[in-house]
């Protein structure tokens, strides 16, 4: 083979290896507004978030929100619209945050309408709505009449591909705050840091194996005290882990996240799910690492288990 052959082979494979190798995410919010706790007031939360995503140049994310949380609707408005100020998205989230499964489509879909209507004046193009707890309902049936819902009230489902518990680490530290305990945030943040680059990596390597390519990811997290005590940290850690921040726009156009399986596994996310189609089994699919987490955190803050 000719020396130029060589170079042309070689270029190709480092591009198709770039290109195999890619790693995008997108980051979103869930039940958003958070109430005040000892670590912030409400409204100090969504202006700190606002702030540091502005600070670490992240592109668009969506807010998942859930406008029922309190009494005074047009104040949760008015918290939100600082994100869209800002040039995020706003999603639905269910007006009061049920379980699927447990009230069933009549009551779910009314609630979601309910905070469709508090939520439609910051709605700005495509409307995307996220299950509270990934939960789609486990009655295929069930499952089929909140989609054809979504997709008469044209909303699109804020799919996940990177679910964790971020929410652990929050409760922890509210919880040591709470009872006066000793807390090296730098540790805590390291376990955190930890636990979300983990996920993320192995949704990554799922993805590659069983679906033949790197999707743009969206990675599920809170509008929550550790999440954005800690925020600072991720996006820099991601970085230097060769992940690219996109938009959760930019991500939602990969064609993994207008799916739609015919199986009911979504609590680990659409990888996990269309997985778990293609073997038509059920195995333990997804980053199963939170009673890892809690066991470190209640060690590291002094908590009883």
């Amino acid at each position: 083979m000719k020396l130029s052959s060589k170079l042309v082979v070689f270029g190709c494979g480092l591009l198709l290896s770039s290109l195999v190798q890619a790693k995008e995410i997108a980051l979103t919010f869930d039940d958003a507004p958070v109430g005040s706790t000892v670590y912030f007031e409400t409204h100090e939360r969504t202006n700190e978030l606002i702030k540091k995503l502005k600070a670490l140049s992240v592109p668009s994310v969506i807010i998942f929100a859930n406008p029922c949380k309190r009494d005074d609707a047009n104040s949760i408005i008015e918290q939100l619209k600082a994100y869209t100020a800002a040039g995020h998205i706003i999603g639905n989230h269910t007006c009061s945050h049920p379980r699927f499964d447990k009230v069933g489509f009549d009551a779910y879909s009314a609630d979601t309408l309910k905070a469709d209507k508090i939520l439609s004046p910051l709605y700005a193009g495509q409307k995307y709505f996220r299950y509270p707890f990934l939960n789609e309902g486990t009655d295929e049936s069930v499952r089929n009449q909140m989609r054809d819902w979504l997709s008469r009230n044209n909303y699109r489902n804020g799919l996940v591909s990177v679910d964790n518990d971020d929410t652990i680490v929050t409760d922890r530290i509210i919880k040591a705050k709470e009872q006066g305990k000793k807390i090296d945030h730098k540790k805590v943040e390291k376990l955190f840091l930890k636990h979300i680059l983990s996920a993320a990596e192995f949704y990554e390597k799922l993805a590659v194996k069983n679906l033949g390519y790197s999707p743009k990811h969206v990675l599920l997290l809170h509008e929550i005290d550790g999440t954005v005590l800690y925020l600072d940290a991720l996006v820099k850690e991601l970085r230097k882990n060769g992940w690219k921040i996109i938009s959760a726009k930019e991500a939602y156009e990969d064609p993994l996240y207008l799916k739609t399986p015919k199986n009911t596994y979504a609590g680990n996310g659409i990888i996990a799910q269309m997985v778990y189609e293609k073997s038509g089994q059920k195995p333990k699919i997804g980053y199963y690492k939170w009673d890892e987490l809690e066991k470190d955190l209640d060690k590291l803050l002094g908590l009883a288990p």
